[in-house]
This record gives C-alpha cells, sequence and structure tokens, in this order.
C-alpha cells in the first residue's frame, strides 16, 4: 500500500514537470523538422511542423504571462525566422508539384499526340491518296 501511494505520488508531481517544456527546445526540434521537410516534404512533417509552431506559440504567450517580456521576445523573433524558412519550403514544394504536374501533363499530350499518329498509320490515312500523287 505504501509502494503504490509512494509511486502515485512521484507519478503526480512528474506530470506537471513534462508539460513544462522549454521553449528553445521546441525552436530546435522545429529547426530540424523543417531542415528535413525542405529535402524530403511529406504530410506528415508538415503536420509536426504546424503542431510545434502552435505549441511554441503557446510557450512564449507563457513567457508573456510570466513577466518574462525579453526571453519571449527572443522566441518569438526565432519563431518569426523559422517560420519564415517554413514557408519558404512549402512554396518550393509548391512549384515542384507544379512542375511536376506539368511535365506530367506535357507526357500526356505527346502520348496521345503518337497515339493518334499510329492510328492514322494503321489506317492508312497517313499517307499520300493516289489523287494527291497524280496532282
Amino acid at each position: 500500500m505504501k509502494t503504490t501511494l509512494l509511486i502515485l505520488t512521484i507519478l503526480t508531481l512528474a506530470i506537471p514537470l513534462t508539460g513544462c517544456d522549454n521553449p528553445q527546445r521546441t525552436t530546435d526540434a522545429l529547426r530540424k523538422e523543417i531542415t528535413s521537410f525542405q529535402a524530403a516534404p511529406t504530410e506528415e512533417k508538415k503536420i509536426s511542423i504546424d503542431a510545434n509552431f502552435a505549441k511554441l506559440e503557446n510557450q512564449i504567450d507563457a513567457l508573456e504571462k510570466q513577466g518574462k517580456e525579453e526571453e519571449a521576445s527572443n522566441m518569438n523573433s526565432q519563431r518569426l525566422n523559422l517560420l519564415g524558412d517554413y514557408q519558404a519550403a512549402k512554396m518550393a514544394k509548391a512549384l515542384n508539384d507544379a512542375k511536376n504536374a506539368v511535365q506530367g501533363i506535357g507526357e500526356a499530350v505527346k502520348d496521345g499526340a503518337n497515339s493518334i499518329g499510329a492510328l492514322f498509320k494503321k489506317s492508312g490515312t497517313g499517307t499520300a491518296t493516289e489523287t494527291e500523287t497524280e496532282n
């Protein structure tokens, strides 16, 4: 009984400590995630980055409420820089996706033209007729 009570007490004291995450750790994690997103953008990475930005904003708000204006301002500056990097990475992904889409359309048009050309050759309409060669 005493052991159970001791474990519950330790857990009760440990839970609030896990909620007090350091904003610098969050910015470091964001920096790594954004670098990873730039190399290989995925929806999962995007979701994680968005969640960490929300977490950082809450941490900055908490710093302001604690009266730590200078630290909050520093963290907000880092957040804005990271946000700029993230927006640039998302823009690069969007441009790459658009480029791939245009290339895909070009390939589809080319394949369609080749198919139509092949049909004309098979049907005999791709060659000059006798009347055209007589003129």
